[in-house]
């Protein structure tokens, strides 16, 4: 027999009575949760360990978990979401969804992986329930910048490359966007990024080859664009 759904309410008190703390990604209050810049170093001995902890109901091993999960997560989230408190709400969702599914863990990834991918799922549900579109920060395309400018110019013309970059980067289809966003902003493998999505290696290889593509024809008719237009 198919079990009821809970009701929405039910949901929310569950995760009130487990987060009685606001989990928050900046500075806290005085006495308030520590910021993420000061959280544990990820270790993925020490993460699978603790989520089979998690998966019997220890919440103390799930606060220890948080600590080696929640920085990346919540910047993930950032990166996907323009609205920093839809980020806030979908970070909660997330967390408490590692917190239900932990048992659920097959172990053929690692911790960090599936705890992104559960946090990229929670996203795409609310940018589709808005409306709207992945968010991409201009200041994180940094790498994609070779500088070769004089030293007077440097940062202008950085950051006007940067714009014209996240500008294209937004022009790309969701699926290529995301390889993109996951390879070069999340720094994830091939691997990592085939587990994410639920497709072969070489379907992310063919995705990014293509988006690359896609970028660099981009980025350079809008440069030789405004050049003509000096």
């Amino acid at each position: 027999m198919r079990r009821a759904r809970k009701p929405e309410c039910c949901v929310k008190a569950a995760r009130s009575t487990l987060f009685p703390l606001k989990w928050q990604a900046t500075e806290p209050r005085r006495g308030g949760r520590q910021p993420m810049s000061k959280l544990a170093a990820y270790d993925e001995e020490r993460a699978r360990a603790l989520l089979r902890q998690v998966a019997a109901g220890d919440q103390i091993a799930f606060q220890t978990l948080y600590g080696l999960l929640a920085s990346r997560m919540y910047a993930f989230l950032r990166r996907m979401l323009s609205n920093q408190a839809t980020a806030d709400e979908v970070f909660s969702d997330a967390l408490y969804e590692v917190w239900r599914i932990a048992g659920q863990f097959r172990g053929d990834s690692k911790v960090m992986t599936w705890a992104l991918g559960i946090a990229r799922n929670k996203a795409l549900m609310a940018i589709r329930a808005a409306g709207t579109v992945i968010h991409e920060d201009i200041d994180e395309h940094g790498e994609f910048i070779d500088s070769g400018v004089p030293d007077g110019y440097e940062q202008y013309a950085r950051k006007e490359l940067q714009e014209i970059i996240a500008r294209c980067v937004g022009r790309l289809s969701e699926k290529h966007r995301e390889c993109i966003h996951l390879t070069h902003f999340e720094d994830c493998s091939m691997a990592e990024i085939a587990s994410l999505l639920g497709v072969p290696e070489g379907t992310v290889k063919s995705r990014l080859s293509h988006a690359r593509a896609q970028l660099a024809e981009c980025v350079g008719a809008v440069i030789r664009r405004r050049k003509d237009e000096l």
